[in-house]
């Protein structure tokens, strides 16, 4: 676990240092000690830009370091079926659990949605949450926590749901926190099955593509789905995606993937990389 613990501290660490650059260049710029104003242009792109940056550093630190491999195997689209099949699987998550989200009555703290609009309404935000995002939090998550853990640990429910919970919980807020650690949980299922990465990154496209889609085509992004649906429009397409998503995973186990990928440790026990 030691090597887990030291690579979710790399990441938080790249994150803090990285937005830390916006916050001192407004100080400087406006010759004051005051928290940044949301609405400055400068400092929310600023923002954004480092965001990016330190997903790149990341990215480059588990390359370098040698945490994740990028060999064929770690890359491989396995079949074409099976990538529309994880495209279908993740969709139907999102049916369900969104009119969970609504069940339990899970909302948005000002602060956070004020956060989200900012990613949502710059060029750069959409880049970060769309495509940033997935490659950089599967190569950590899946490719370099969950595959290192498979390889050491007898019960790979066990890698699946320690990766799962720490994707949760690095997102740090209630609102998203919950569902990160269901989708963890589907992806790291789908990438121990495959040994492949771009599966998952395809269903985390999918998703997070899919949050950006809805908050720019719907009228109001506030808007539930029963309020758009009615509660028996609403519970319909939750029932439709628990089928959904059932028929997909029993798709993939039983005619795509019928074993899973061969998991045999390559790596040293000692953790010697950077």
């Amino acid at each position: 676990m030691k090597r887990t613990i030291k690579l979710i501290i790399y990441f938080i660490a790249y994150q803090l240092a990285f937005s830390s650059f916006p916050a001192i260049a407004y100080m400087l710029r406006t010759h004051s000690f005051e928290m940044p104003l949301a609405t400055d242009e400068t400092y929310i792109f600023q923002t954004l830009l480092c965001s990016l940056l330190a997903s790149l550093a990341v990215i480059i630190h588990l390359i370098a370091g040698r945490y994740v491999s990028l060999n064929r195997q770690n890359f491989s689209p396995l079949s074409v079926s099976l990538l529309i099949t994880c495209v279908l699987f993740v969709t139907g998550m999102g049916m369900w659990s969104n009119y969970l989200n609504e069940l339990l009555g899970v909302s948005m703290s000002p602060q956070l949605q004020q956060a989200f609009e900012m990613l949502m309404q710059h060029p750069l935000g959409i880049i970060s949450t769309v495509i940033m995002a997935p490659v950089v939090e599967e190569l950590l998550f899946r490719g370099a926590i969950e595959g290192h853990l498979l390889r050491i640990w007898k019960k790979p429910a066990y890698a699946i749901i320690v990766s799962s919970l720490l994707f949760g919980l690095v997102h740090g807020n209630l609102v998203q926190a919950p569902f990160a650690f269901l989708l963890g949980l589907a992806l790291g299922w789908i990438y121990y099955h495959t040994g492949s990465l771009l599966p998952s990154i395809l269903m985390h496209f999918i998703n997070n593509l899919t949050a950006t889609l809805t908050y720019h085509l719907s009228g109001d992004p506030g808007t539930t789905l029963t309020e758009t649906f009615g509660a028996t429009g609403a519970l319909c397409i939750a029932l439709g995606g628990i089928v959904l998503t059932i028929l997909c995973v029993w798709i993939i186990r039983s005619r795509l993937i019928t074993q899973p990928a061969a998991w045999v440790s390559t790596t040293p026990t000692s953790d010697n990389t950077i």
